[in-house]
């Protein structure tokens, strides 16, 4: 039976965020050591800058860690060589009480020749955030309200 001189806490409140809150983007450039038999990226070097990326706004908008749950969906678009400077932005799609949806958008600029960075890989992920006991904690809400049209 529970002791009825023992209250819970009360839930904390915390403010709503908006999705630039949140908002990483990592750079990398690519070397000799991440590719394959066939002269590209590994996907799975791609995917752990993906995760690295994905988990610091998670962790951003978490104000604390937060973990992988699911890779939801991963698509690669172009290949990626040694030498391409790639950039993994990532930021907050969903928040819900203590779990978080994480698009991120890869983009390549191209070592040997100028112009416009190549899109290279999109994904969206899934994060819970936890406490020191590695147990599920709440999040902030997501504000995606667009300035003007309320």
């Amino acid at each position: 039976m529970a002791d009825p001189t023992v209250t819970s806490p009360a839930p904390v409140s915390r403010p709503a965020k908006t999705p630039g809150d949140s908002r990483v983007v990592l750079a990398h450039i690519m070397s000799e050591h991440d590719t394959n038999l066939y002269g590209t990226i590994h996907g799975g070097v791609m995917m752990k800058l993906i995760d690295d990326a994905a988990a610091a706004a998670a962790g951003r908008h978490a104000d604390g860690p937060a973990v992988t749950v699911s890779v939801d969906r991963m698509s690669f678009l172009a290949p990626v060589r040694a030498g391409d400077l790639l950039s993994v932005e990532a930021g907050l799609e969903r928040a819900g009480r203590t779990s978080m949806t994480v698009g991120v958008r890869v983009t390549a600029e191209r070592w040997n020749h100028s112009g416009p960075a190549t899109e290279v890989a999109t994904a969206f992920l899934t994060f819970v955030a936890i406490d020191a006991e590695g147990s599920p904690r709440p999040v902030a809400a997501l504000d995606v309200t667009l300035p003007g049209l309320s």
